[in-house]
């Protein structure tokens, strides 16, 4: 038996060697083992990366995309007492009405300080001169407080909550 030896062919101005490539052969073996030796993540790297990223990705979305929140809706608050009111109405009789206004919570205004004095005179406006038979049903009652709630809303923005009859007696 004879050995051979493996003959190396060394090339000068890029021509072909023993690879078959320019540039000489003996680069093949040093890239090849270079590819190889290249870092892989770990399957718990590539989890906190994958993880981190949709963090990311949500943080950004609730920081500049997301639609702002939608305010609270509003919600009572304090009640202030009106003194009952004795009023005229038409045919010489006479209406005692009493009510109660529920305040923001969280508004302007707070039961020490909110001033009555509007809301009373919107209150006579409102029932005085009429008839004790327009007055004598269930919805005419509640149509004149929707009313006056209206109206007190606008005399008093941003403070009225709600509006409760508390004393309602016709003589």
């Amino acid at each position: 038996m004879t050995a051979t030896m493996p003959r190396e062919t060394r090339t000068v101005n890029g021509a072909k060697g023993a690879s078959g490539k320019a540039g000489g052969g003996g680069d093949d073996e040093a890239g090849a083992a270079g590819k190889g030796k290249g870092k892989k993540l770990s399957p718990k790297m590539l989890i906190i990366a994958v993880v981190a990223v949709l963090g990311l990705g949500y943080g950004g979305y609730t920081m500049f995309l997301a639609p702002p929140p939608k305010p609270a809706p509003p919600a009572g608050g304090d009640i202030v007492a009106l003194d009952p009111t004795t009023l005229n109405l038409a045919d010489g009789h006479y209406l005692k009405i009493g009510l109660g206004i529920q305040l923001l919570k969280g508004g302007k205004a707070t039961s020490p300080t909110f001033q009555v004095s509007q809301a009373q005179e919107l209150t006579i406006n409102e029932f005085s001169d009429r008839t004790v038979s327009s007055l004598s049903t269930n919805a005419a009652r509640v149509k004149l407080q929707k009313e006056l709630l209206a109206k007190i809303k606008k005399a008093y923005p941003d403070e009225v909550y709600a509006l409760f009859v508390t004393q309602f007696v016709t003589q």
